[in-house]
């Protein structure tokens, strides 16, 4: 049992994040700052922090000339290092899912990355880093080209871009610095846009940027977008005994955020769901920093927002409520209401503020779903559940993961079809699913 100091910490916390990320008072923040822009007579400016050995930053360099041409804005290009341990707890695991992931749905955007399955080494990283602070005058496409090159693995060429030779020292204070700038905005990776108080991650979150400008008057031409995901035109759907395996976590705020979006796709496609639990990350020893923290309930206030998800009067369910959680899990799936028990759960630690560890609140959610408190009360703190999310763990890393939500999609025959990782990905699904449709008929 927590106690009464941790609990006036969570609560502490719970007002804090609440008053972050309340809706009404970050559009009038928002409008603050444009009316300040106007008074300081400033153009539109985007900040752009760029890493060259990260496959997202490669598409979000094509996305630079698209920005420029359609909106009436400034884009200010930076050059970052990779990010720290704290950032990225698992950096070997990142680079490689980042790779197949950017190879994957860069066509569905219209952009290309070259058919490569290395990792460029940190001599040709640092080539493409001089490179990149070597051109005068340089343009989008100059970015775009000392991408392509590395990720090629084209080290004559990237040399030739060089105005005088590599200077190790300009390199890593240039890094140091704008990793700096970046920090100060609040953020942490490659691949970011910033305007006017707000990030926005990879060509996952430029729909937003585009929102906003467009709302502003900054767009030159109406009917223009930079970003347009190709969709298949596929319609007729066919019962294809497909399931979806969710390695998912309580702590997660992004699992939580999937369990509409999932129930929505198992609905329209007929897919068996299959949440799996895995500890988060925290509690399996990986440390987050705070711009990570702040980013992430920030971002997904976004989402939520954007798809009609209750989401913001947070209490942090690390550890125990975890753990309780966890211990009645087996109890609500055996009555065949794990969805409804986890989405439950979900709901009460991420948007109504409950503390998930209270019997008292456990007792109301096992209620909410049609189950008797009295049958659950006998498996909770159980230990029996510690097994199977070992089991789950172990799964994941084989299959080049670390974090939720992981979604594996079988076929009728348990053939893995497609692996993705995050609620960003679960439209890759539908796609996959309308190709399995199309291979059949």
């Amino acid at each position: 049992m927590l106690n009464p100091i941790k609990w006036l910490e969570l609560e502490l916390k719970r007002n804090v994040t609440r008053a972050i990320l309340d809706t009404e008072k970050n559009l009038q923040n928002k409008k603050k700052r444009e009316q300040k822009r106007l008074r300081e007579g400033r153009n539109h400016v985007i900040y752009y922090f760029h890493q060259v050995d990260d496959p997202y930053s490669h598409l979000c360099a094509q996305t630079l000339p698209l920005i420029a041409n359609t909106y009436d804005v400034e884009i200010k290009t930076f050059l970052v290092p990779s990010p720290t341990k704290e950032a990225a707890p698992e950096p070997d695991l990142l680079k490689s899912h980042s790779l197949q992931d950017a190879k994957i749905i860069a066509p569905h955007y219209g952009f290309t990355f070259p058919s490569v399955n290395e990792l460029p080494n940190d001599k040709i990283i640092q080539m493409a880093q001089w490179a990149f602070l070597c051109m005068e005058n340089q343009s989008f496409e100059d970015i775009i080209k000392i991408g392509d090159l590395l990720w090629k693995n084209d080290q004559s060429s990237i040399s030739d871009l060089f105005s005088e030779p590599l200077n190790e020292e300009i390199v890593d204070s240039t890094l140091s610095r704008n990793s700096k700038l970046r920090r100060n905005f609040g953020h942490y990776l490659g691949g970011v846009f910033v305007y006017e108080g707000e990030c926005y991650l990879g060509i996952d979150r430029l729909s937003l940027l585009e929102k906003r400008l467009t709302n502003l008057g900054a767009k030159k031409d109406e009917k223009a977008e930079v970003i347009q995901r190709r969709s298949s035109d596929v319609r007729a759907i066919k019962n294809l005994g497909l399931e979806v395996d969710i390695l998912w976590s309580a702590r997660s705020p992004y699992s939580y955020l999937a369990m509409k979006q999932l129930r929505e796709l198992s609905d329209k496609y007929h897919l068996k769901l299959n949440y799996k639990l895995i500890l988060p990350m925290v509690m399996r020893g990986m440390k987050v920093n705070y711009e990570k923290r702040m980013y992430i309930t920030k971002d997904c206030k976004r989402v939520a927002d954007e798809k009609g998800i209750p989401f913001g009067n947070i209490v942090d369910p690390l550890g125990y409520a975890v753990e309780r959680c966890y211990s009645l899990y087996g109890f609500a799936k055996k009555h065949g209401k794990e969805e409804e028990y986890l989405r439950a759960f979900g709901q009460a630690v991420w948007a109504d503020g409950t503390h998930g560890y209270m019997k008292n609140n456990l007792k109301k959610i096992i209620e909410s779903i049609g189950l008797e408190w009295e049958d659950a009360e006998k498996d909770l703190d159980s230990e029996d559940w510690r097994d199977e999310v070992e089991k789950n763990r172990k799964r994941l890393f084989e299959l080049g993961k670390w974090g939720p939500p992981t979604m594996i999609l079988k076929n009728k025959d348990g053939y893995q079809e497609l692996v993705v990782w995050g609620q960003d990905r679960i439209w890759l699904i539908e796609e996959q699913i309308k190709m399995m449709q199309t291979r059949i008929n």
